[in-house]
């Protein structure tokens, strides 16, 4: 809902009637978006969320807990980001003052590191994202394979021990068919 300002800057026009003037204090105050159901929708149309805390309680109380597992690769704590963000900064002053050692003005030297860094970092930053797209190590794929493998668990722990050894024949006499084909 857009609202016009007045030549009086304490009040605003609504659209609805244009040649009332709305006070301020009555738009911005609890009471006065409640009443005015233009500005906020209605409780009913606000989701529920009983179902989820529900859902959240539940499963607290069963004590089941997911393993956690921690990313142990470098630049994925917050170490790593102090020390990565340390030695861009030891690089930026050591440039700097390597710069003006070589005869630059400080002036011209400080925009020079500039560009060399915010550079360096755009270019890093685009070469690890064009990096996780071609090796398709990216959040999405990751997401899919994980559900497809919890998918094909729960399908493999639904079945019988027949429907398993059946399975087993069929892919061993598939794997067979490969080697003959070789």
């Amino acid at each position: 809902m857009k609202l016009s300002a007045n030549a009086n800057s304490s009040s605003f026009r609504t659209p609805r009637s244009p040649t009332r003037s709305v006070p301020i204090s009555r738009i911005y105050t609890k009471g006065s978006l409640r009443q005015n159901s233009n500005l906020i929708p209605s409780s009913s149309l606000l989701p529920n969320m009983s179902h989820v805390r529900r859902a959240e309680s539940l499963i607290m109380q069963s004590g089941e807990k997911s393993p956690v597992t921690y990313n142990k690769e470098f630049g994925y704590s917050r170490k790593d980001v102090l020390i990565i963000s340390a030695g861009v900064t030891a690089f930026g002053y050591a440039l700097y003052y390597g710069l003006q050692a070589a005869g630059l003005e400080p002036g011209l030297a400080g925009n020079w590191v500039q560009l060399i860094i915010f550079m360096g970092i755009c270019v890093g930053w685009v070469s690890t994202y064009v990096y996780r797209v071609a090796t398709k190590q990216m959040t999405y794929v990751k997401q899919l394979e994980q559900y497809e493998d919890a998918v094909m668990r729960k399908r493999l722990d639904e079945m019988t021990e027949e429907e398993m050894a059946e399975l087993v024949r069929e892919a061993e006499s598939e794997k067979g068919q490969k080697r003959v084909k070789k």
